[in-house]
């Protein structure tokens, strides 16, 4: 008895069906993975990381890269690369700048055309929703691959993909894009948390002969 073949049409609405029943599950994935993230770094209090920092633009055919520590408790952070130390206490900022030995002070306002990685954790559910989640290998351990997009279509920022590890549900890595295309990388190592901190964490003290620069209000 001769089989008969499956006419195109019939396979044709396989295809579909099979298709749309996987990306349905890869969204109801994405969106799990998005909330044990979300949940994870709601009972953070504090965090502190070694991190590295790559950007680049289609301008130019060089990359710029500087590496630091950061560490964060809500909205204060301190960031110390190289060249520079940044602290705000979330009212107050401080900017030291040891090779022209400054201090600049001011009035802590944020930036939306500048990435910070405390914002980004303390709003990114309000700010994103994810669309895609893949598995993937980063540095020998297993990570979710999440890209997101803004919730509000006139965001600076455009495109975002966080590396979240399976094991801690921990970001090592991110990729930000912003509306000029523009392109942010960062690392992160180390990862604390919880850490004590001493008291003056987040406040700042000029070095004795530092230039002071008070631009407050």
């Amino acid at each position: 008895m001769n089989s008969r073949p499956f006419p195109a049409r019939v396979l044709a609405v396989l295809a579909i069906v099979l298709f749309t029943g996987q990306s349905a599950a890869l969204a109801q994935d994405a969106h799990a993975l998005f909330e044990r993230l979300k949940t994870t770094y709601e009972t953070i209090d504090a965090l502190q990381a070694r991190f590295q920092q790559t950007m680049s633009t289609p301008y130019s055919d060089r990359e710029e890269t500087f590496s630091g520590t950061i560490v964060f408790q809500r909205d204060r952070y301190r960031v110390e690369t190289g060249t520079q130390t940044f602290v705000t206490d979330g009212t107050v900022t401080w900017v030291y700048l040891p090779d022209a030995n400054q201090v600049l002070i001011n009035d802590y306002v944020e930036d939306e055309t500048a990435f910070s990685l405390n914002s980004f954790f303390l709003n990114y559910t309000d700010r994103y929703e994810v669309t895609s989640a893949e598995t993937v290998q980063l540095d020998g351990a297993t990570h979710y691959l999440l890209r997101l997009k803004p919730r509000n279509p006139d965001t600076f920022f455009t495109d975002i993909a966080i590396w979240m590890r399976d094991r801690d549900n921990l970001v090592t890595r991110m990729e930000v894009t912003d509306v000029n295309e523009t392109r942010m990388t960062f690392h992160l190592e180390d990862i604390q948390l919880n850490p004590v901190l001493r008291a003056d964490t987040f406040t700042f003290t000029p070095p004795e002969h530092a230039e002071v620069i008070d631009l407050r209000s």
